[in-house]
């Protein structure tokens, strides 16, 4: 490469980085403050790495379900960076762009530079900061569970270190893939099955490739699983020291014991999401969505085959605004929430043409990468089958192959289709398409986060919330207001969920259990839970109106929980109601405040 070629490449370089950063910086200004649910989820994630902070130990101090990364790692930023909301915000930022920088890198092994910062900038509009449904925290910088992005990070760096591997053969790097996939097994069930995949894969793809020899295959193979097992085992030696080896097993397994026991996985919620409720029907909107883009891009196809006559420049200028205006006219036509429908049989045609490739010794190092990166992202579909959307755990789990998709589409596909049409000409009608659908979500994102209007929370701790953080900040001034001036600290556990109450109030719950939602009652049991708190009653409880419908039982203490539910109308009574009655057929959004009886 010539000198004059190699500034131009690192002019190149800069100025995608620079538009990736004034996106990130702009969309990250624009949403500031408003990426927490003021109730659902992201209370626990603040809620259990301030007790670790405080002393306490998960799995014995903590009902915790996950593995103990993503805890102990937030823990740790407390200690060092301070407990606060803000804490998490940066740091969180940070991962996130470190998602970012590792993506572009997994993208840039098998398509163009710019096609990769494309996908990139889809990524940082659509899933980034964004919120499309009514409850926040699906979004890389307060996410319902950290273990998602977390993993999400690891999925990456895993893939990533297993293609170091590929070009240098230097066992460090296989050994830096093992350990980010034995960091990833103490996640989440489908982040540790997606980086097991993305890692084993990219060495085997890349070493089929290459014809690498198999004493060089067994070696990287081993030193993979001496630094999985190696990570595995130092969490396993710091969780025995405080529960001793029995306890510290099951938190190593996390969620997986509980997969396998449970019957969690048959709750309505997860069945929806997973389409499972009505697979037929759902397939058949798989099937229809791939037909709609692929109608896109034979119009686009079609167009920029006429654009083979015109100037390049003419051609370019006409089909961006049309593939804008087709993605708009198909996303109004339907709904935005399901664009992503059909991404997982698309991402299965990449896989499946890559893997044929490398079968006939055909393919390149960019098909093994390829090939690696589409199983990690089939994998991570894999809990929203067939009902694929970006919004909810889209936001993590559809992210790699949304951004596979649109590298591809940005690189791969003009390159393939140059022979009959102007190939920056569909590229600049497709990117324009892309364009559409990341404006679309942050026009989405702005009209959900213009209804936060309510301030909650101080100093670092403050957020904005909906019309349910007025209700948390009476609840929350009550609280302040009731407490005896020199008087030790006060226990506090809300019902059926909003341990966020807990952490604004710095006001322990006295029992290990976090949320009573009906999965946590399926995985804990109700029986643990009512025999913790007769040991340990609360001074005061707290319930928030919730209607959980959605997985097959409507309120606490009526259609789930009722043992429990009696035992607090038993030992308790209400002294105050804030916004609507709490767990009532027409009720909005209500907390009641619950002292012990005398």
């Amino acid at each position: 490469m010539s000198n004059h070629d190699s500034g131009t490449t690192r002019r190149s370089a800069w100025l995608q980085f620079a538009l990736l950063a004034a996106l990130f910086a702009l969309l990250m200004a624009r949403t500031w403050g408003k990426w927490p649910d003021s109730v659902v989820d992201f209370g626990r994630e603040l809620y259990a790495p301030w007790r670790l902070s405080a002393g306490d130990v998960l799995y014995r101090d903590l009902a915790w379900f996950n593995g103990p990364l993503s805890p102990y790692w937030n823990a740790l930023c407390f200690e060092v960076l301070g407990v606060g909301l803000a804490t998490l915000v940066w740091v969180n930022a940070a991962l996130f762009a470190a998602i970012l920088a590792l993506l572009h890198a997994a993208l840039r092994s098998f398509t163009s530079s710019w096609a990769a910062t494309g996908a990139c900038a889809l990524v940082i509009a659509c899933c980034g900061f964004a919120q499309l449904v009514g409850i926040g925290n699906y979004n890389y910088i307060t996410p319902y569970s950290h273990e998602a992005t977390h993993g999400v990070l690891l999925t990456l760096g895993a893939l990533i270190s297993a293609l170091r591997w590929a070009a240098s053969r230097r066992l460090a790097w296989s050994a830096l893939c093992g350990a980010c996939v034995g960091a990833a097994l103490l996640t989440k069930p489908e982040m540790a099955l997606a980086a097991l995949l993305a890692g084993v894969s990219g060495l085997a793809f890349t070493a089929w490739q290459a014809r690498v020899e198999l004493g060089a295959q067994l070696r990287a193979l081993a030193v993979f699983s001496a630094g999985a097992a190696a990570v595995v085992a130092l969490a396993f030696a710091g969780l025995a020291s405080a529960l001793g080896a029995a306890e510290a097993w099951r938190g190593v397994l996390g969620a997986w014991p509980s997969l396998a026991t449970s019957d969690v996985a048959e709750l309505a919620f997860y069945k929806r999401g997973m389409g499972l409720d009505a697979p037929a029907d759902n397939l058949l909107v798989m099937l229809t969505w791939c037909g709609r883009w692929a109608a896109l891009v034979a119009i686009l196809a079609g167009l920029a085959a006429l654009a083979r006559r015109a100037p390049g420049w003419l051609g370019v200028a006409v089909l961006l605004p049309l593939g804008a205006g087709a993605a708009y006219a198909l996303v109004s036509w339907t709904r935005l929430s399901e664009v992503a429908r059909g991404w997982p049989l698309l991402a299965l045609a990449v896989l499946a043409s890559s893997a044929l490739a490398l079968a006939r010794r055909t393919g390149s190092p960019r098909d093994a990468a390829r090939a690696a990166f589409a199983l990690a992202a089939l994998v991570l579909l894999a809990k929203m089958a067939l009902n694929v959307r970006i919004s909810h755990y889209g936001f993590a789990l559809a992210m790699p192959a949304t951004a596979l998709l649109a590298a591809l589409a940005l690189d791969a596909l003009p390159h393939a289709l140059a022979r009959w049409v102007s190939a920056p000409a569909l590229r600049a009608g497709l990117a324009g398409a892309l364009a559409t659908l990341g404006v679309l979500h942050i026009v989405t994102t702005e009209r959900v986060h213009a209804m936060k209007q309510q301030s909650l929370g101080r100093g670092a701790d403050e957020f904005r919330a909906d019309v349910r953080g007025t209700i948390l900040e009476a609840v929350l001034g009550w609280l302040e207001r009731s407490n005896e001036p020199g008087a030790p600290p006060r226990t506090l556990a809300v019902f059926p969920e909003g341990v966020t109450l807990n952490y604004l109030a710095r006001l322990e719950n006295p029992t290990p259990f976090i949320n009573f939602m009906p999965p946590e009652i399926v995985l804990f049991g109700e029986e643990r839970m009512l025999a913790a708190f007769r040991a340990n009653p609360p001074d005061v409880v707290v319930i928030t109106h919730k209607d959980t419908s959605e997985y097959g039982y409507r309120f606490f203490g009526v259609d789930y929980a009722r043992e429990l539910g009696a035992w607090l109308r038993a030992e308790y009574q209400a002294v105050q109601v804030f916004g609507d009655p709490p767990l009532q057929p027409n009720s909005r959004f209500g907390a009641a405040v619950l002292v012990r009886k005398r």
